[in-house]
C-alpha cells in the first residue's frame, strides 16, 4: 500500500514531469505523439494494467524475485524437455529426484547472491536465517522454462534437491550457460569460491 505522502514527494521531486518527458521521447522515436500516450493511458484503458504489470515485473527482476507456477506432479523428464536446454545432465531423472510435493502451486523464487566465497552448508544456514528454504528441482525446471535468459547472466543452484552419485557425492541441480547455450547440470558446490552463484530460495 502506498504511503499518503508519496504523491507529494514524487511531485516535489519533479518525478512526474521527468517520467512523462522520458515516455514522450520514447514514444516519439517510434512515430507516436502525446495524444497517443493520452489515448493509451486514459482511465479505463486496459493498457494501464499492462503498463503497471511491466513496471512491477521489471522491479521484481531488479530485486531478483520471480513468480511462477510449479507443477509438482510433472515428471522430471517432461520438465527438462519443456526447458529446451542445449545440454542436459542425463542423471536428472524422476528416479534420481523423487518429489514429495503434489499439485500445482504458485511460488516466488528469490535469487540470493552472497557475493563472497561460501560453502553449501553455510549457504543453507544463511538462507534459514532469512526464513527461506532452498528451491527444489521441480522449482528449478519451472524457473528455467519461464525465465530462460536469467541463467545466461549468472549460474543458479537449487540446493533443495540432492542426488548421491556412485561415489557418494551430493550433487544438486543447477542452471548455467556455455557460450550462448543454456544447460541444466548437477554440481557439488561444496564451496562457491568465485562468489558468482545465485542461490534459489523460497519463503518458508
Amino acid at each position: 500500500m502506498f504511503k499518503k505522502d508519496v504523491p507529494s514527494i514524487i511531485s516535489g521531486a519533479g518525478f512526474g514531469a521527468s517520467f512523462i518527458t522520458a515516455l514522450f521521447r520514447a514514444v516519439e522515436k517510434l512515430g507516436g505523439s502525446l495524444e497517443d500516450i493520452y489515448a493509451a493511458l486514459k482511465d479505463g484503458s486496459p493498457l494501464v494494467d499492462e503498463f503497471a504489470a511491466l513496471i512491477v515485473k521489471a522491479s521484481q527482476k531488479a530485486k531478483n524475485i520471480f513468480t511462477l507456477l510449479v507443477n509438482y506432479d510433472r515428471r522430471v523428464e517432461a520438465g527438462v524437455r519443456a526447458g529446451h536446454y542445449d545440454w542436459i545432465n542425463p542423471n536428472i531423472t524422476d528416479q534420481n529426484f523423487p518429489t514429495t510435493q503434489q499439485g500445482t502451486k504458485e511460488a516466488t523464487i528469490q535469487l540470493i547472491h552472497f557475493n563472497r566465497s561460501i560453502s553449501t552448508d553455510e549457504a543453507l544456514r544463511e538462507l534459514d536465517k532469512m526464513n527461506l528454504r532452498p528451491a527444489t528441482l521441480q522449482e528449478c525446471l519451472a524457473f528455467g522454462e519461464k525465465y530462460p535468459d536469467i541463467q545466461r547472466e549468472f549460474p543458479i543452484i537449487f540446493l533443495g534437491s540432492v542426488w548421491r552419485d556412485l561415489d557418494g557425492g551430493r550433487r544438486r541441480p543447477c542452471l548455467g550457460r556455455i557460450g550462448s547455450g543454456r544447460y541444466i547440470f548437477l554440481d557439488w558446490i561444496a564451496d562457491d569460491g568465485d562468489g558468482l552463484w545465485r542461490f534459489a530460495a523460497v519463503s518458508k
